[in-house]
């Protein structure tokens, strides 16, 4: 499909989404029916092959989409951000069965949801989750343990979780929410990004079918393109906090009739001050768009190669390094442009009615995702030294098996 054509499909469904979101962030209401909406315009499908059901849509494009569904209510994207990371795994699985399992799953338009992380385990390599053989032997696991963070899980029909089969390997365990022993818990309490749905979910003795397990050797990371996809994510929903930030100023100006601070202008949509404030809001949010379709473009480069089955190590470190770089520069960017949109009114301007603190409180939790000094440190470590961020994810394990 062409970018107009994908516009023309998803534009509408955002703009009914962007109407209620003040009032869903201010009754902290979860966008349920939302999530229905781009499920039946088809928005969880727009990775898959249109053969099975998809859209068919390349990276870029679906960049592009997502940075308007965050202008939206950048809630959507990170609630489906586990959702899109699966798409990409199963783009790239090798196993035909599994992958042609799974399009045709996700091409009927089920949801997957993310529970990786603990609030215990000191790191990725050392989850309290755990999987046992069920009896009789070769009948299943059985899965067991509590994970934090659990985004878009209160959404999804499956949940993609991690756990720890042993003292050297980890696995990749798919759920679906409807089997017994799974407890979704809504008791995230951050104070942005608040409708994620990134809460607590329990698995208690979950009987997981030998298909849907996926075992790997810690420390072992094939080349992949996924690290830096996550971060995509982010940074394309800190780009549409951008652009909401900036249409919100916009809003706000127009609407005013006083201009107490400069009576020689009476209307502050006129006043050169104001206007320069939102010149300088626009221009950092076509700033941190740009850098993000950037980084965009440098994983396309492996996604292509991927695909044509000539990705070698050093595309997939460029393409983390390109992300891992522009991680820093949007998340500045955004993080000033919501600070300074509030210089466009007096006090007014923070009354509840308009909500435009959500947009600092939402890039500040993303922000805050994946801290950008240690992506920053990869990077350097990568100029100065030639350690790649998969040597520096490698390292990760080394240090923990040798603690």
């Amino acid at each position: 499909m062409t970018d107009d054509e994908l516009t023309e499909l998803f534009a509408p469904v955002f703009a009914k989404i962007a109407e209620g979101a003040v009032d869903r962030d201010a009754d902290r209401r979860l966008p349920f029916d939302e999530v229905e909406w781009l499920r039946e315009a088809g928005f969880g499908r727009i990775r898959i092959p249109r053969e099975y059901g998809g859209l068919g849509a390349t990276l870029p494009q679906f960049f592009r989409q997502l940075i308007e569904l965050g202008k939206a209510d950048s809630n959507l994207p990170q609630l489906l951000r586990g959702h899109f990371g699966f798409v990409e795994t199963v783009l790239v699985q090798p196993d035909p069965a599994a992958r042609e399992r799974w399009l045709r799953r996700l091409g009927a338009g089920i949801i997957v949801g993310n529970a990786q992380s603990e609030q215990g385990s000191r790191s990725f390599w050392e989850n309290e989750t755990t999987i046992s053989a069920a009896a009789p032997a070769g009948t299943g696991w059985r899965l067991s343990g509590k994970k934090f963070y659990s985004t878009g899980s209160l959404f999804a029909d499956w949940i993609l979780t991690t756990v720890t089969l042993d003292a050297e390997h980890s696995a990749t365990v798919l759920v679906p929410t409807s089997a017994t022993g799974v407890t979704r818990i809504d008791d995230w309490d951050g104070f942005g990004q608040r409708l994620t749905g990134s809460g607590t979910t329990v698995f208690e003795d979950v009987d997981i079918h030998p298909d849907d397990v996926e075992i790997y050797a810690n420390g072992e990371i094939p080349g992949t393109h996924l690290i830096a996809f996550f971060q995509l994510i982010h940074l394309a929903t800190l780009s549409g906090i951008g652009r909401r930030a900036v249409a919100d100023a916009v809003t706000y100006v127009r609407g005013r009739t006083r201009n107490l601070a400069n009576p020689a202008i009476p209307s502050p949509k006129d006043d050169p001050l104001v206007q320069e404030v939102v010149g300088r809001l626009q221009s950092a949010s076509f700033a941190a768009s740009a850098v993000t379709l950037a980084a965009v473009d440098a994983v396309d480069v492996v996604v292509r190669a991927q695909a044509a089955g000539t990705a070698t190590q050093d595309l997939y470190d460029d393409a983390d390094a390109a992300t891992f770089s522009a991680q820093g520069q949007v998340i500045d960017l955004v993080l000033g442009l919501t600070t300074e949109l509030f210089e466009v009114g007096g006090s007014s301007a923070v009354t509840d009615r308009f909500r435009l603190d959500r947009h600092w409180r939402n890039a500040r939790t993303l922000a805050s995702h994946n801290p950008v000094m240690y992506r920053a440190r990869i990077v350097g470590d990568q100029l100065l030294n030639g350690t790649g961020p998969s040597a520096a994810i490698q390292q990760s394990w080394q240090d923990v098996k040798h603690r």
